[in-house]
């Protein structure tokens, strides 16, 4: 009885010990971190406004931590390619992802991913959400988003649109459209956003739904707003309606956000979610936000997790009754 308590005293100790060592090797990292540059992945095509907001971003924090913060553009899959080679990567901190929430909560339901959208990250944090909307050339017949869709009803599978990519949420709000009115429209998917708004302006779609890409274009006069997608009409845009207040249940849930492989030690994490909020403070990054006219937003880790976890459900459920899909086409976890 004497030896067993022995043992067991020896290997609580033991297991102990190794736990310390472990939290020490974690502090010890996170302590030197970093020690060369930062590669940020970027999932979508450089010009768009994931894109410039994460070159800002990483500017700023290159101030902070005195390294270089590196632009990597792998676009492809909706942004999906960018998230999954992050993970082909070593979890040390030296390969991170800027991803709109989108990419983790609706693509992987509309397409089959490489990884488990909310187990494999975890959200560093939300730093901007995008104006969306549906926009037109200039000289298209189409005065309303009304005049679209009628026509769109009389020329079924002739009208075509653009958008950042199959699941997107510039997708998914177009899919809420032709589901709720019964019509078909092409789908023609792009690697982003300057992408898109390139081929509306060469007439090779009739329409585009997109990121705040489509702001210059309007200014310039090349474009014609139809609708917009957040909760209330845009001050920016207050005579456009939003698609809500056209009666299509859709309103904008893409948070910009920086996220990191789940298996990176906690210590490491912690030291970046604090670089990457104080970053946001950064005059210079600011005046980028609003100068591609994003809107700036504010969630830590914890609340973005939160917000990712809440929305891949209400999502689904949305996407089921609207006969988009069946069942998510990857699981969350």
């Amino acid at each position: 009885m004497m030896k067993t308590g022995k043992w067991f005293v020896l290997a609580i100790a033991g297991v102990l010990l190794l736990t310390m060592q472990g939290i020490s090797e974690d502090q010890a990292m996170a302590a030197a971190y970093p020690d060369r540059p930062i590669t940020l992945l970027v999932g979508f095509t450089p010009g768009g406004s994931v894109d410039l907001s994460a070159r800002a971003l990483a500017n700023a924090v290159k101030k902070i931590i005195g390294r270089p913060v590196v632009i990597e553009n792998k676009p492809g899959g909706t942004g999906t390619v960018a998230l999954a080679a992050m993970l082909a990567q070593n979890p040390d901190g030296y390969t991170l992802c800027a991803t709109p929430s989108s990419v983790l909560i609706r693509v992987p339901q509309m397409q089959k991913v490489p990884f488990k959208p909310l187990k494999n990250f975890k959200p560093l944090i939300g730093y901007a959400t995008p104006q969306l909307a549906i926009v037109v050339r200039s000289d298209a017949p189409w005065k309303s988003l009304k005049d679209l869709v009628n026509d769109a009803a009389k020329h079924a599978g002739n009208i075509k649109y653009a958008t950042t990519g199959v699941g997107s949420t510039t997708h998914a709000a177009v899919e809420e459209i032709a589901a709720k009115e019964k019509i078909q429209m092409i789908h023609v998917p792009y690697k982003g956003g300057s992408e898109a708004l390139t081929a509306l302006l060469g007439g090779h779609v009739d329409f585009a739904s997109l990121t705040a890409e489509f702001i210059p274009s309007l200014k310039a006069g090349q474009t014609r707003l139809l609708a917009t997608m957040n909760e209330k009409r845009s001050p920016q845009f207050s005579g456009t309606p939003t698609l809500k207040e056209i009666g299509y249940d859709f309103v904008n849930d893409a948070v910009f956000s920086i996220v990191c492989p789940s298996n990176l030690p906690p210590a490491v994490r912690e030291k970046l979610e604090k670089v990457f909020a104080q970053a946001t403070q950064d005059k210079e990054y600011r005046e980028t936000l609003e100068k591609i006219d994003l809107i700036p937003v504010s969630y830590d880790g914890k609340r973005l997790e939160g917000f990712l976890k809440s929305n891949w459900e209400k999502i689904n459920r949305h996407l089921i009754a609207t006969g988009l899909i069946k069942e998510a086409a990857t699981l969350p976890e």
